[in-house]
């Protein structure tokens, strides 16, 4: 199980995402752009961010660099559908900032709960 911060724009796929993740017995908290992630961030200190990359108010971009400056042991996951430009040009920017692992929308459900698990896996080898 991990704590995961889930940061999407779009109230359709946040809540279909949590849904997932929670089935899978992880600890979601959820921050509808950037603005809210960071200030959820003052207060959670999760494993693992999922984020989206176009979102208003702050990017994921923006996000992801802040994060990687302040906590650079966090595991990320960027997650796009591209909005009106090529999705892999910001899959390819949010891994350069950071991101452990990048996926286009939509999301394989089940691709997604194995990158968690073997992120979650690094981290205890680390730890240990």
């Amino acid at each position: 199980m991990a704590k995961i911060l889930l940061v999407e724009d779009d109230e359709l796929v946040r809540d279909m995402l949590a849904q997932v993740l929670k089935k899978a017995s992880h600890e979601v908290t959820c921050a509808s752009d950037g603005e809210d992630a960071a200030k959820v961030l003052q207060q959670v200190r999760p494993d693992i961010m999922v984020t989206d990359i176009i979102m208003p108010k702050k990017s994921g971009i923006t996000l992801i660099s802040e994060v990687k400056n302040r906590h650079p042991d966090m595991e990320i996951i960027a997650i796009s559908g591209g909005g009106r430009l090529d999705p892999i040009g910001y899959l390819d920017l949010s891994e350069n900032l950071g991101a452990s692992v990048s996926f286009e929308k939509p999301v394989d459900n089940t691709a997604l709960l194995m990158a968690i698990d073997l992120l979650l896996q690094g981290k205890k080898k680390v730890d240990a």
